[in-house]
């Protein structure tokens, strides 16, 4: 009788186990990958979200002319600053291209359950005078926060001595982000260092000269407040003492509420009497700083004046807009000047009030400047 071949149940069972084995296995492998692809995925998500938003505060910090408070520290709890600049760097012939100014505004938001999330608010001025403003929440998930109650503020400064002698602010940006990796939360900072170009040479001399005077309308509003001075306020202030023979023990004087005494002394020691000389459509003159309203720093005026060294002796008819960096022209009967009845006898105009009659009826841009 011929024997039949076959497998054995034996067989079957160790060949069936062999190969739940190996598709075990299999699964597994499959299942590890996938989860490796989602946690790179969220890893990615995370990562982005922080690098955004550090791209978005470093550029902006760059080009920044105005930072409050100067010196943030880890205690600080809302950081303003504003700037202008280009819109589009990679395309300078765009029919739309053209310096926009731009505020933004950096604070602590509750997150609930005992975590914060940083809430960033930019407004951006366009040159139709529209307003556009956008608002990032970091972290964008709210879970994913490293931001505790006790957090420290992730903007701070310090003051960098340069070999000339002077100073300069850098300020550091940190974002501390978290992600999941074989089942464990991992933690990392991403970090960056800025210090704002103020004196490069995109600066207009206009710029230049209201910036110089506003430094040192700051000091005197931080004396008049006992608020403690950076490095470069405080050798300004040591100048200014010496040029004006006051005393130096840090209490407010009243040559930082008068027009004459700051010009004088920015003339004198940083022009070196070489007054700065100006064409405004043809009109030959002089650029000048004003202020009218001291109660802040940024009420600073630059204006086209007859004589560098003028008192009442000035031209209202042409002033600079040093939000969009162009001058202004009276040619209307229409238009309103800065000594008329347009403020109220008791009221200083600000450069808010500056610029809301520049920008009004009857001014328009002048369009040939010589410096």
């Amino acid at each position: 009788m011929k024997k039949q071949s076959g497998f054995t149940l034996i067989e079957l069972v160790v060949a069936m186990a062999v190969l739940g084995l190996i598709m075990g296995a299999m699964v597994h492998l499959f299942g590890s990958s996938v989860t490796s692809l989602h946690v790179g995925a969220r890893q990615e998500v995370v990562y982005e979200e922080a690098r955004l938003l550090m791209n978005e505060l470093k550029t902006t910090l760059r080009y920044a002319d105005s930072i409050n408070p100067q010196n943030p520290d880890d205690k600080t709890t809302i950081l303003s600053y504003s700037g202008t600049m280009w819109n589009r760097h990679m395309d300078i012939g765009a029919a739309d291209a053209d310096n926009i100014s731009y505020d933004i505004t950096v604070e602590w938001l509750d997150a609930g359950g005992g975590l914060k999330q940083l809430k960033v608010i930019r407004t951006d001025k366009t040159k139709n005078g529209s307003k556009r403003t956008k608002e990032i929440h970091f972290p964008n998930d709210s879970a994913n926060s490293l931001f505790k109650g006790d957090s420290a503020f992730p903007i701070t400064s310090e003051s960098i001595k340069l070999k000339d002698g002077n100073s300069v602010i850098m300020y550091k940006i940190a974002l501390p982000v978290q992600y999941e990796f074989n089942g464990q939360m991992k933690t990392q900072t991403l970090e960056t260092k800025v210090v704002p170009s103020k004196d490069e040479v995109t600066e207009t001399p206009e710029e230049k000269m209201r910036r110089e005077y506003m430094e040192i309308l700051n000091i005197g509003l931080k004396l008049d407040k006992s608020e403690a001075f950076t490095q470069k306020e405080r050798d300004i202030y040591d100048k200014l003492c010496s040029y004006w023979g006051i005393t130096n023990n840090g209490k407010y004087s009243w040559q930082f509420g008068s027009n004459t005494r700051i010009r004088a002394y920015i003339y004198e020691k940083i022009y070196q009497n070489l007054d700065p000389s100006i064409s405004l459509d043809g009109v030959n003159g002089y650029f000048s700083p004003a202020c009218f309203d001291f109660s802040s720093g940024n009420n600073v005026v630059i204006i086209h004046a007859k004589n560098p060294k003028w008192s009442d002796n000035w031209n209202t008819n042409y002033i600079y807009n040093s939000d969009d960096k162009k001058w202004r022209h009276l040619i209307s009967d229409k238009g309103v000047t800065l000594n008329t009845d347009q403020f109220a006898p008791d009221k200083k105009p600000s450069w808010e009030d500056v610029k809301s009659v520049i920008t009004g009826t009857g001014w328009e841009i002048v369009q040939e400047v010589k410096h």
